[in-house]
């Protein structure tokens, strides 16, 4: 669990924390710097306290994710992409202009959960696969940074879908 918790630490700091860095700019300048900082804590809390959930949920299910499961994993990823509720969570994550209408603790605490619901299956995978190979959670965390950060980023969703779903057909066959 200790390996397990150290890459998901890393990928909070080097795939989530990033992409929320315009958010908790917003705050900073809005409040100044503690408050910047009670963002980013409530943020990072938040997915640390996921990421062990999702470990505690979903290691049991490792043995037999691998490639049997695998490809059952990445369709509903897939499936998810293309969701309404994936496109609302991505819009409000992309969008922290509503955060400055509450305390900075407690936006930075809605945004995660936010940026959670836009990668909730995402986020599923990277549990999954990341108890396989720490490559996986590198490229998964560089897909959600790209998704929440990048110019492109709302739109990826659909090309991602289609990457997951020929990925999830390859692993059947």
């Amino acid at each position: 669990m200790e390996t397990f918790l150290g890459g998901w630490v890393l990928m909070v700091g080097a795939g989530m924390v990033p992409g929320t860095v315009p958010a908790a700019r917003l705050v900073t300048s809005a409040r100044g710097a503690l408050s910047g900082a009670a963002f980013l804590l409530g943020y990072a809390a938040v997915w640390i306290g996921l990421g062990l959930v999702g470990f505690v949920a979903l290691s049991p299910l490792a043995p037999t994710v691998r490639w049997t499961g695998a490809g059952v994993v990445l369709a509903a990823t897939a499936a998810y992409e293309l969701s309404p509720l994936k496109d609302a969570c991505l819009r409000r994550c992309r969008s922290p202009l509503r955060l400055l209408f509450q305390p900075s603790l407690a936006g930075g605490v809605v945004h995660a959960l936010d940026c959670a619901g836009c990668c909730a299956f995402l986020m599923a995978l990277m549990v999954a696969f990341g108890l396989m190979s720490i490559a996986w959670v590198a490229l998964l965390a560089l897909v959600v940074l790209v998704q929440k950060a990048a110019p492109f980023g709302a739109r990826s969703p659909r090309l991602l879908a289609l990457a997951l779903g020929s990925a999830a057909v390859v692993t059947w066959i």
